[in-house]
């Protein structure tokens, strides 16, 4: 066994037997570096496409309904019951919470009576019974997050960001490194206290910085909905 180690792994010099030189231990050293780079880099690009596409199919599709709804009736979609609501409509979305099925059935009658179809627009991974054959369940998704996998639900809201009110999309046990690249989406720089895209009212933000995704796992975000 020793010979055949010496005869495949070491090399004869001057008659000697010697290992690896530094210059092949530093090349070896290099080529290992350039594979966990590229191992890592394609590690950040799958993750980046995955964000991308939640932001795409699930939440902005909301966010796009939603005023879509506003652009064909001037009425604010979950205020009141005749736009899919709770309460007595007062220009306030009613704090629809989406992971609820009764929810979720009446806001589809709602986008459905304007000729908006929900269930083809919003794409998730979760299926639920509302949504004809394909069963998408519009109202939540789950999501892997860098530290932890979250089932994130969304909302119609409304709440007071920095002392004033407004409508907005709640976007509920969403994964911290998610709610960072959608704020830079949204606004263009990750900040949970400016923007479109905040904490959602009554959460902790620091001075405007998200909380470290491999401390706090997930986090409650708003989207406030401009009509």
């Amino acid at each position: 066994m020793e010979k055949l180690f010496k005869k495949n792994f070491l090399a004869k010099t001057d008659g000697k037997e010697a290992g690896f030189t530094l210059i092949e231990m530093a090349i070896v050293l290099v080529i290992i570096g350039i594979i966990v780079g590229a191992v890592m880099k394609g590690r950040d690009l799958i993750k980046s496409a995955q964000i991308k596409n939640a932001y795409e199919t699930f939440f902005a599709a909301h966010y796009k309904a939603i005023t879509s709804y506003y652009d064909k009736t001037g009425r604010i979609l979950a205020d009141g019951p005749v736009n899919g609501g709770t309460s007595t409509s007062n220009g306030w979305m009613d704090n629809v919470h989406l992971d609820s099925a009764a929810s979720r059935t009446n806001i589809i009658k709602a986008f459905s009576s304007v000729g908006i179809d929900i269930c083809s627009l919003v794409k998730s991974n979760i299926t639920s019974d509302e949504c004809g054959p394909n069963g998408l369940n519009i109202g939540q998704i789950s999501l892997d997050g860098e530290y932890s996998r979250q089932t994130t639900w969304v909302g119609y809201y409304y709440g007071s960001f920095n002392g004033r009110y407004r409508n907005y999309l709640r976007l509920q046990s969403l994964p911290t490194d998610f709610a960072i690249a959608i704020d830079r989406m949204v606004d263009g720089v990750a900040n949970c206290a400016s923007g479109t895209f905040q904490a959602a009212p009554g959460q902790t933000c620091n001075d405007g910085q998200w909380p470290d995704a491999s401390e706090t796992a997930y986090v409650h975000a708003g989207w406030i909905v401009e009509f």
